[in-house]
């Protein structure tokens, strides 16, 4: 396995990607990274036809799905209500405070909210790692310390795109898709 990190290595890099963590990586880089180019030159090609007046429509082939009876699984209690919700990038101080912050949910966004610098990424993901075990904390400069509530808004997370490369972290000589990198 030809693993290659080019980000310096941050705080936390160990405890995010162990070798296991690495291990499993790899193995959905190369299960699935020949389909992501696949689809990629796919969404290509498609927006070149759109370009010339192609309209958009359902495929033929999901007509079946379509005029079928079907319903989805109930929502899950504790995001039924997502009325309240806030957006923000992983830093450590703005998780606590996004999920104190009397919102129904924090959506811990690794794509728009976040500038995708190695430090940013790891670090985001010991962030939300230690927000899912309850344990997240920070102590700021001035010494003042944040810390959860006893009722934390719910966490989503919301991965960079199919599209964007983690550039920072290689397999085989080829960066791995920043999607699987955040999942």
């Amino acid at each position: 396995m030809s693993i290659q990190i080019t980000g310096h290595t941050t705080q936390n890099q160990a405890s995010i990607l162990t070798p296991q963590a690495i291990e499993f990586l790899a193995t959905l880089h190369r299960q699935f990274e020949p389909r992501r180019q696949e689809l990629l030159a796919a969404r290509i090609q498609r927006q070149t036809r759109v370009e010339g007046g192609e309209l958009p429509d359902f495929l033929p082939a999901t007509a079946e799905i379509r005029s079928s009876d079907w319903a989805v699984a109930r929502i899950p209690a504790n995001i039924e209500d997502r009325r309240v919700e806030i957006t923000g990038p992983c830093d450590r101080k703005m998780v606590i405070n996004a999920l104190n912050s009397g919102a129904n949910v924090f959506m811990a966004d690794l794509e728009d909210a976040n500038s995708p610098t190695w430090e940013n990424q790891v670090e985001g993901q010991r962030n939300l790692s230690d927000a899912v075990a309850g344990t997240i904390s920070f102590v700021s400069a001035d010494g003042k310390s944040y810390k959860l509530n006893a009722k934390p808004a719910v966490l989503f997370v919301r991965p960079r795109g199919w599209h964007l490369n983690e550039k920072h972290f290689s397999i085989d000589g080829q960066q791995i898709s920043g999607s699987l990198f955040d999942f």
